[in-house]
C-alpha cells in the first residue's frame, strides 16, 4: 500500500475482535439491566437455549467454544451463583451434572437478544451481501487454519 504501512493480519484481527467484544459487551450490559452478564455468558446462555431439551454439560461447552475445562468451569460457578442456570446431577452418575437455564437467564436472553439483532445487523449493513458472504467464509477459513495449526497440548 503506498503511503499507508501495510497492517499485519494478527494486527486486524485481534482489533476486530477487541472492537467486537467491547461492543457485545456494552450491548450485553445494558440489557442485562445490572445483572452483570457478560459476553462469554451470553454465548453459554445462547447455547444452552439453542439446546433446549437436550442433555447439555459442561464438556459441550468446552468443545463448542474451544476453551480449556477450568475456563467453562469458572464460568459456570459464577452464572450459577448469579443465578442464571443450574447444574442438576444425573440418575447414574453423581460427577455428571446437566446445565439447565433458569427463568432469569430466559428474561435476559430475551432482552438482549433484540439489542443483539439490531447490532449485528448494522454491521452487516456496512456490507453488500456478497462482501458478507465472502467476509464470513474467510473467517471460517481463517479460524480453520489457526485451530488446526495449534499444538495439541490445549485450548485457550
Amino acid at each position: 500500500m503506498e503511503g499507508k504501512k501495510e497492517r499485519e493480519l494478527a494486527q486486524l484481527v485481534i482489533h476486530a475482535s477487541v472492537f467486537y467484544r467491547r461492543r457485545f459487551d456494552r450491548i450485553v450490559a445494558a440489557a442485562s439491566e445490572g445483572d452483570l452478564v457478560t459476553g462469554r455468558n451470553m454465548w453459554v446462555l445462547r447455547y444452552l437455549r439453542a439446546h433446549e431439551g437436550e442433555d447439555v454439560f459442561q464438556k459441550d461447552l468446552e468443545t463448542a467454544f474451544k476453551v480449556r475445562r477450568s475456563t467453562i468451569s469458572r464460568t459456570v460457578e459464577l452464572m450459577e451463583q448469579k443465578g442464571l442456570l443450574l447444574r442438576e446431577p444425573v440418575n447414574g452418575d453423581a460427577r455428571l451434572k446437566r446445565l439447565r437455564l433458569t427463568p432469569k437467564a430466559g428474561r435476559v436472553l430475551d432482552a438482549v437478544s433484540q439489542n443483539l439483532g439490531r447490532a449485528e445487523q448494522t454491521v452487516r449493513d456496512t456490507f453488500s451481501p456478497e462482501e458478507y458472504a465472502s467476509l464470513m467464509r474467510l473467517l471460517e477459513r481463517l479460524c480453520a487454519v489457526l485451530e488446526g495449526a495449534e499444538p495439541d497440548q490445549g485450548k485457550e
